[in-house]
């Protein structure tokens, strides 16, 4: 069992001090929970750069180079046909469903590099059990921190996360 250590703020200010705070004793998983985007809180987790449009690039253009393939292996190599004069391999003519392609493969790609980055394929989290964490969708802001390994840690913990003044601090036994 590791324990989670819970903190309620009632301004996002607060909240980024207190994760410098905690980051300099030494905390390396912290974790924010927000009800909207602050750029403060962004800045004091050193929260890497979406990877979300790299996804969406390599599932845009495999759609493409994978539908422009398949018809050139079908109309131009493996069933070639003399329509008016044209050529059996005539590139205008793959054209939009090579366009239609890549755009499916990259609202694919973007809707799974969503849920994966964002961590929403999983159906539970320790968060769920903290009371009054229901209060981040909507007014308050609250700091994680998890898990530690020693019980001494955690109280010393406990301490650092007091000095910055929250609402409530609580413990989440997490197994």
């Amino acid at each position: 069992m590791t324990t989670h250590v819970f903190a309620e703020y009632d301004d996002p200010r607060a909240l980024a001090h207190a994760i410098d705070d905690v980051r300099a004793w030494g905390a390396v998983r912290v974790e924010a929970y927000l009800p909207y985007h602050v750029p403060e809180i962004e800045r004091a987790l050193a929260a890497r750069p979406s990877r979300v449009p790299y996804a969406v690039l390599a599932g845009g253009l495999g759609g493409a180079i994978g539908a422009y393939a398949l018809q050139w292996l079908l109309n131009g190599y493996l069933y070639p046909l003399d329509v008016g004069g044209r050529p059996p391999h005539f590139p205008l003519a793959f054209v939009p469903i090579t366009f239609e392609m890549g755009v499916l493969f990259a609202s694919f790609a973007a809707i799974a590099a969503v849920f994966v980055g964002g961590r929403l394929l999983r159906l539970w989290y320790a968060s769920s059990d903290v009371h009054g964490i229901e209060s981040a969708t909507g007014w308050r802001f609250w700091l994680e921190v998890a898990p530690l390994d020693r019980a001494a840690d955690v109280d010393s913990l406990v301490e650092v996360v007091q000095r910055t003044h929250p609402i409530v601090v609580r413990r989440q036994e997490v197994t």
